[in-house]
């Protein structure tokens, strides 16, 4: 086997074979908040699309009601359903908010202002204006009209209007990378199956939450959270139908070497070409990035399924990644620290270990941080009162108090 690189050299390859989003692109719309519209959103038909009540109550012909009128009522039109028929005279129709008017009808007249009469229905007042209680097709907007115009920034309702033209991706400049979350693993199951169900071997999963949360710590839009099983249909699939859709796939598990590993066949298959696979690091050896070019750039950053390996490597190789894509530097803010306890690195590869820093009130300069005892890295729980990562040399022997390290804040910890 060969030789695994160095977190640096393989940072560095990764970041090389990456190039900024282009400025303008296409996005689902959730991730266009924020960016600016690049091109016009035209209605694809007429809003509203039919003539439709305002009014809980009957849909009538104006001419058919006077003071004491009695109209048949031919037919009740609930929402989300069509007519049945055209509206006769001497007829009413029954209606609900927000449906179409029977062909013929011009008006529609409330409950209120009728004696709620069956089969028969008395209207006691005057006769209604034309269109009263009425939300008349195309009085919005016309069927090719644009309903948004380009250098909007785009709000929430602008989505809402985009949504209602049938608009998903819209073109937008300065949006976000857009991740797709697909953890994997026949043992993983919800965070809310009880402890009276959960099986001994299972595992609740805390990566999907986790990650979730720290792709947007990173500046980037959440598009879809899936767990998988241990499948390689299911994860081929959902390896391409990803690619399809977002910039960044982000996986976890099944990335090593093992019999029911899946992600590095399906990551293969799907087009994508391995920039690194296998880090000379502690957490997180079995990392691997990929991307996959053509007609645009998409990225797959496979993670390893422990969660404090998640945790390390999303913050190593993760975030320098969203960076780069975004057009940003890809620098990430290692901060200088000082050692307050001796701890045991791993001789054999670099140990980036989650770290406690020293509170502001010690006046310590640079600060102190303290390397907390773990079981390895499925113990997530001790990294709960941690604020970030620190870098531990490369060495056999303690590093010593006092020494001098390179501390990487938790991403949700440097505002």
């Amino acid at each position: 086997m060969s030789r695994l690189p160095a977190y640096d050299t393989a940072l560095a390859q990764v970041l090389d074979a990456l190039a900024p989003l282009p400025t303008a692109r296409r996005v689902p719309l959730a991730a266009s908040l924020g960016a600016v519209l690049a091109e016009p959103i035209a209605a694809d038909r007429d809003l509203p699309p039919f003539d439709r009540a305002t009014m809980d109550g009957y849909a009538v012909r104006t001419e058919d009601v006077q003071p004491g009128a009695k109209l048949l009522v031919a037919e009740t039109i609930p929402a989300g359903k069509p007519p049945a028929q055209p509206l006769a005279p001497g007829t009413a129709a029954a209606i609900a908010t927000g449906s179409p008017l029977p062909v013929g009808a011009n008006a529609v007249i409330p409950h209120e202002q009728s004696d709620r009469g069956f089969p028969h229905v008395t209207f006691p007042g005057p006769r209604p204006e034309p269109w009263a209680n009425v939300h008349r097709r195309a009085s919005d907007a016309r069927a090719g009209q644009a309903v948004l115009q380009p250098s909007l920034r785009m709000a929430p309702h602008h989505t809402g209007i985009a949504a209602t033209v049938g608009c998903v991706r819209p073109l937008v400049s300065g949006a976000p990378p857009v991740a797709r979350l697909l953890t994997s693993g026949d043992e993983v199951v919800p965070p809310a199956v009880s402890t009276a169900t959960l099986e001994p071997h299972q595992i609740r999963n805390s990566n999907m939450v986790m990650l979730a949360g720290t792709l947007t710590a990173f500046g980037a839009a959440v598009d879809g959270s899936v767990h998988l099983p241990d499948d390689p249909h299911a994860i081929g699939e959902a390896v391409r139908r990803a690619a399809d859709e977002v910039d960044v796939i982000v996986t976890t598990g099944g990335v090593s070497a093992g019999e029911r590993d899946y992600f590095p066949g399906a990551i293969a298959a799907a087009g994508f070409r391995e920039i690194i696979r296998g880090v000379s690091i502690q957490p997180g050896r079995p990392i691997c990035v990929a991307a996959r070019s053509g007609d645009r750039q998409v990225v797959v950053v496979a993670l390893p399924g422990n969660p404090v390996s998640v945790l390390a490597t999303a913050h190593l190789f993760l975030w320098p990644v969203l960076l780069r894509l975004a057009g940003a530097s890809p620098d990430l803010p290692w901060r200088d620290v000082t050692l307050a306890e001796p701890i045991l690195p791993n001789p054999k590869r670099e140990a980036f270990r989650p770290a406690v820093l020293a509170q502001p009130s010690q006046q310590c300069r640079p600060p102190l941080v303290r390397v907390p005892a773990w079981a390895g890295s499925g113990d997530l729980v001790h990294t709960a009162p941690t604020h970030g990562l620190v870098r531990l040399p490369l060495q056999d022997a303690p590093v010593e108090a006092g020494t001098p390290l390179k501390y990487l804040p938790w991403a949700w910890n440097t505002r």
